[in-house]
């Protein structure tokens, strides 16, 4: 053959030459985790016997008080994240390997 090149068997079938590159990244997206606190409905037990009292003696305590107590939990929250990078090609280069040749790749010998 002529040209300067010559298909192998192996390539021969292929168009162009198949090649895959990397880049190693540092991906990072804000995640905000907002917490909450739902009551769930009360439920009550009757601890003991229930006193009937005469309608003389006055209740202990405050009227409309309220009474409070504080209940922590600790929890892993669990955030499925996809990660993912899109690739976009810029202009194709060549060189034609023509060393001086001012006429560009004209004419090859």
């Amino acid at each position: 053959m002529n040209d300067k090149y010559e298909l192998t068997d192996q390539c021969a079938d292929q168009v162009g030459c198949p090649v895959v590159g990397y880049q190693d990244v540092n991906v990072c997206v804000p995640i905000t985790i907002k917490v909450f606190g739902e009551v769930g409905n009360a439920e009550t037990q009757c601890l003991g016997k229930s006193v009937v009292s005469s309608g003389c003696e006055v209740c202990s305590g405050k009227p409309g008080d309220v009474c409070k107590f504080t209940i922590s939990q600790k929890l892993r929250v669990e955030v499925p994240v996809i990660f993912g990078a899109r690739a976009e090609a810029g202009e194709a280069f060549v060189d034609c390997e023509c060393g001086g040749n001012a006429n560009g790749c004209d004419s090859l010998n």
